[in-house]
């Protein structure tokens, strides 16, 4: 056993240097689990629900990892992640140039069409974080091509970043059926189904 731990310990120590070799891979994933393994793989039962990189042109399902103080983590098989409080997107993980948080509106703010703000945590390419502020307005649009007694919310949002729009279709019972949010400069605006 000590042995084969030795052995380990040279073999990473050897392979330091090239961290991305397929054979450094291969041990590492081996020692310490992958984006694949059970940590981060939400169970196959899990709720699920689609989401669209629109920038990027990719569309992934995900389905509910875990939830923890109001915030639910949506995992997609490959290991990236979105953190969604209630329909409001507060964070990604794994897709470069992640939104690390977020200070969002409720979705009865929305509603309302009040003035609110956002803010944006994200990271520029020196591991800086960075925040993005934008004062919103929210216009109520009847929803005549989507579903009976939604209500089409369209958001804009102006800051330093320039203007930004979201946009959701929110139900009667105040749930959000659909959105289009946007989620940071590197990843561009995300929809989800």
């Amino acid at each position: 056993m000590t042995l084969r731990i030795m052995s380990v310990i040279a073999l990473m120590t050897s392979l330091s240097g090239c961290a991305a070799s397929p054979l450094s891979q291969i041990a590492l994933s081996k020692m310490a689990g992958s984006a694949t393994s059970a940590a981060t793989q939400p169970d196959q039962t899990a709720d699920q629900k689609w989401i669209t990189l629109v920038n990027r042109g990719v569309k992934f399902q995900v389905a509910q990892l875990s939830e923890r103080d109001g915030v639910t983590v949506w995992a997609a098989r490959d290991g990236t992640q979105v953190f969604l409080r209630g329909s409001m997107v507060v964070g990604t993980r794994g897709f470069g140039r992640d939104l690390m948080s977020a200070d969002v509106p409720t979705t009865p703010t929305l509603l309302e069409g009040r003035a609110h703000q956002r803010t944006y945590f994200d990271m520029d390419g020196t591991d800086t974080m960075i925040s993005h502020v934008f004062t919103c307005t929210a216009t109520l649009k009847e929803a005549k091509d989507f579903v009976f007694g939604s209500t089409h919310v369209v958001e804009k949002c102006l800051g330093d970043l320039g203007t930004i729009e979201n946009t959701f279709l929110i139900l009667a019972d105040g749930s959000v059926l659909k959105s289009r949010q946007w989620i940071s400069q590197g990843i561009g605006y995300a929809a989800f189904d």
